[in-house]
């Protein structure tokens, strides 16, 4: 398929909202040979190594290092594996390889903060501390090993501070076998994700499993792609209801993939789009530059925002309804909307009062107002100057929906009466239903809706 409207403004309102987590593979990884050719990285490592070797291998039909490793061990014998490693790591060091234009375009889009990476180099955090760091190496680099050594696992089980993180899902280049360099090296790699023994640490399997997913130029095989796939979710693949965009010209090469996820995944969930990768992450960074009409030249020449602004859907609730108000926040998130989930609010403050109210006044395009019998045991607090103001607001703006109330009562029958507290004009519309903080089906389509509708700068 070709991506239309629909696809990104899906894509980019997940960015927005702080929930896509990109997966970069090799496609991305692109390197020039010092001949005029511009390729990827594994693919200029395997045509190295079997130079070395003088391996025969028919580069017409084989991508990438997995047919030289093979041709390597078909040659040699496989008790000559260990010592791949080493020369794999010192073919990589000697490319002397910097980031394409590709990775820091990925790179300047400031919300995406967690990286998932399908190779063992660092190109995509050296594009990163290039574009967001002066080229300082702020950006963490953590990997995944079948047998990783203790400090490297309790280093990967302590969540990062703010900065960018990439993430090795299948290991880093070193002198020794930590990382994959073949199928056989994949296929224990994912027995280990399953395993008790070396499971992610509960930071990354999280994101992976709750957020959308954008994979980029991974060049899956079929049995890989269906595994790290249905990984990637809580539920089977036929009832998940999570967004994945997967990108690449790998793609073809593996019909029955793209026929698995057609038969199984509903076409607005799993989205797949054939087209060089790098390619498709310019036309990205295009349309987010155009989002951002505030953004600024950092360096490379590649525009930098800043991601702790405000969103433009706010979530109104109480001390003891937080919990539920970020269940709220990560559902708007997922189906692409920009969230301001303010958790200030917890803690006493006059300035960020009234930056709040200010916001509620003049900023916002969405306010949703949590009621439940919290709110309704209460005689006064700062929620309710929120209320007033949006109901102030409501009044100026009548050609369009501003006010989205929603019940998060477990016990919610239908009946809005049974909440006095709220303003009289948040009765007159539809109270949406989020039992506990989960959003119906019948709420997320109304909440769709109304961010497309932002996005167009249209009313739905």
């Amino acid at each position: 398929m070709q991506p239309d409207e629909d696809f990104w403004d899906d894509l980019i309102g997940h960015i927005l909202g702080g929930q896509l987590v990109p997966i970069v593979g090799p496609e991305l990884v692109l390197v020039d040979d010092g001949a005029g050719r511009r390729l990827p990285l594994e693919r200029l490592i395997g045509e190295r190594l079997a130079a070395r070797y003088k391996l025969e291998i028919d580069w017409e039909r084989s991508s990438g290092l997995d047919a030289a490793v093979r041709a390597f061990l078909a040659l040699r014998g496989r008790d000559q594996q260990e010592r791949l490693y080493r020369v794999i790591n010192d073919l990589l060091a000697e490319t002397g390889a910097q980031p394409a234009d590709a990775l820091l375009q990925i790179a300047a889009v400031t919300p995406l903060n967690l990286y998932i990476s399908t190779t063992f180099d660092g190109l995509l955090a050296r594009a990163i501390d290039h574009v967001r760091h002066n080229g300082e190496p702020l950006t963490q680099q953590l990997a995944f090993a079948p047998n990783q050594a203790t400090d490297a696992q309790e280093r990967n089980a302590r969540r990062p501070g703010p900065e960018p993180v990439v993430f090795k899902l299948f290991g880093e280049a070193s002198s020794v076998p930590q990382y994959a360099i073949h199928d056989e090296d994949t296929l224990e790699w994912l027995r280990a994700l399953l395993s008790e023994r070396a499971q992610l640490p509960e930071w990354i399997a999280g994101p992976l499993k709750e957020r959308p997913l954008l994979l980029l130029g991974c060049q899956l095989p079929d049995w890989i792609g269906r595994f790290l796939v249905r990984l990637a979710s809580r539920e089977r693949l036929s009832a998940s209801k999570k967004q994945i965009f997967i990108v690449g010209r790998g793609i073809a090469r593996h019909p029955e993939l793209a026929s698995f996820f057609t038969t199984w995944c509903s076409p607005t969930r799993v989205q797949i789009v054939e087209q060089d990768a790098a390619e498709f992450v310019a036309e990205l960074h295009r349309r987010w530059r155009l989002r951002q009409p505030a953004a600024t030249p950092a360096a490379g020449g590649v525009a930098a925002v800043d991601p702790r602004l405000p969103g433009s859907i706010f979530i109104s609730y109480v001390r003891e309804d937080a919990e539920a108000a970020r269940r709220v926040a990560d559902a708007i998130g997922a189906i692409g909307g920009d969230v301001w989930f303010d958790e200030r609010r917890l803690q006493p403050g006059d300035r960020w009062e009234a930056q709040i109210l200010g916001s509620i006044r003049r900023g916002i395009r969405l306010f949703v107002p949590l009621i439940s019998k919290q709110t309704e045991s209460r005689d006064e607090g700062y929620v309710f100057k929120e209320w007033a103001e949006a109901a102030e607001r409501a009044r100026g703006i009548p050609g369009r929906r501003f006010i989205v109330p929603v019940v998060i009562d477990d016990d919610y029958d239908g009946n809005p009466a049974r909440y006095t507290k709220t303003p009289e004009s948040f009765r007159q519309f539809h109270f949406g239903v989020a039992r506990a903080g989960r959003p119906d089906d019948e709420l997320l389509t109304a909440l769709k809706d109304e961010i497309r509708a932002m996005r167009r700068g249209a009313t739905p």
